[in-house]
């Protein structure tokens, strides 16, 4: 699989400038340098993703589908691996390297294509820091502060029993918004695909820009929000939110011996009862069941056929005993949606060693639309371009 593809580099608002390494030619006076070719106008759109490890189908329906969705359209698409952002909170060493391997190689079993998606480490692309610190000599801590996620740390440790001396939350957790600012602002990302617990971090990112260009002149390209087409899937034990650290996922990896052993464990005691509505439609059925019922119902109809799903919905209106049938049906569609994953995972241009080689020519290759961001930067703000960088 060939790893080198265009850069695509805005220029302005109307146009990009696609870069294909190692075409330069020169003839003295008159050269024409064709690493740099006009195309049409097409939308840039940056995502990232921390490094979890293995993925569950609250990632798939959460994001990943939705970046295969947008590689397939006309869009320059970069999603980065936010290993920076994963230390905000770390206490203690883990493997983010290994975690960021076996991440991807499941994005790529589930069609992620690292030719048309230009897919790097956010730590493989050091510039990104020295944006962030730019960035940050022109924002405010009370701006900080502000930020949900921060707030939300503060108040469980004031909640704490017997209370928390002094703050140990991170300046990196503090500082979150001003690096997702700098992840945005580098490639000059004009669309970013965000979720509601995102939502507030890309209306700080836009202020930062924003900010810079009000006081410096239009450096920055200020970013738009776009809806994420997500799902957010309930766990299998029925809390709101599937989740690594809740245990209680359903893993694109797993086997079927391990499918059938998860949804078998899922709580179903509960005998149905009226659903008080006549509506088929599965978020008008599932929120009036329980939630670990619910949960099965809503993989059903992500998985399987719309006669199977409403036959199990009838089922349930009629307080008939199937659980036992829907459980094994279930367990049979996510085990053939598992299987190409799975398939695709272990093939053989799919190793580390082939994942290792598209993240270090990515990186090449977002590496100058970086560079040439941060050096306008560090021009409108005085300190003028670097003399040197290794």
């Amino acid at each position: 699989m060939p790893f080198f593809a265009p850069v695509f580099q805005p220029l302005h608002a109307h146009s990009v400038c696609v870069f294909y390494p190692g075409s330069t030619e020169s003839a003295g006076n008159g050269a024409r340098d064709t690493r740099y070719i006009m195309a049409d106008k097409r939308e840039i759109i940056l995502s990232g993703i921390r490094p979890t490890g293995r993925l569950h189908y609250g990632n798939y329906f959460g994001a990943i589908k939705n970046f295969v969705d947008l590689q397939s359209q006309d869009n320059t698409c970069y999603y980065f691996i936010a290993d920076y952002h994963a230390l905000t909170t770390i206490t203690e060493r883990e493997d983010f390297y290994q975690q960021t391997i076996e991440m991807l190689r499941t994005y790529v079993a589930c069609g992620l294509d690292p030719v048309r998606s230009v897919i790097y480490r956010q730590s493989d692309l050091p510039c990104t820091a020295e944006l962030t610190l730019l960035l940050g000599m022109i924002t405010n801590i009370g701006f900080l502060a502000r930020g949900t996620t921060y707030k939300d740390k503060m108040g469980k440790l004031e909640e704490a029993p017997g209370g928390v001396e002094g703050n140990p939350l991170s300046y990196g957790l503090l500082g979150y918004p001003v690096l997702m600012a700098a992840d945005i602002l580098i490639v000059r990302a004009n669309k970013v695909p965000v979720g509601d617990d995102q939502r507030q971090h890309l209306e700080m990112a836009i202020d930062i820009a924003q900010r810079f260009n009000s006081r410096f002149g239009e450096t920055l390209t200020v970013p738009e929000g776009i809806a994420r087409n997500a799902l957010r899937l309930p766990g299998l034990d029925g809390a709101a939110k599937m989740g690594k650290s809740e245990h209680n996922t359903l893993d694109l990896l797993d086997d079927a011996a391990t499918v059938l052993k998860k949804i078998k464990s899922v709580p179903t005691t509960t005998d149905p009862e009226p659903l008080g509505t006549d509506s088929n439609h599965p978020d008008d059925v599932i929120a009036r069941m329980p939630n670990s019922v619910g949960a099965l119902y809503r993989l059903l109809n992500l998985l399987a056929p719309e006669d199977v799903y409403l036959d199990f919905v009838g089922k349930y209106r009629r307080g008939e005993k199937f659980y036992g049938t829907l459980k094994t049906t279930l367990a049979e569609y996510v085990s053939a949606f598992n299987a190409p994953i799975i398939e695709k995972y272990h093939a053989p241009g799919n190793s580390r060693e082939t994942v290792e080689e598209f993240l270090r020519e990515n990186a090449r290759k977002v590496t100058p639309v970086a560079l040439d961001t941060v050096e306008a930067v560090r021009a409108a703000m005085g300190i003028g371009h670097s003399l040197y960088r290794a």
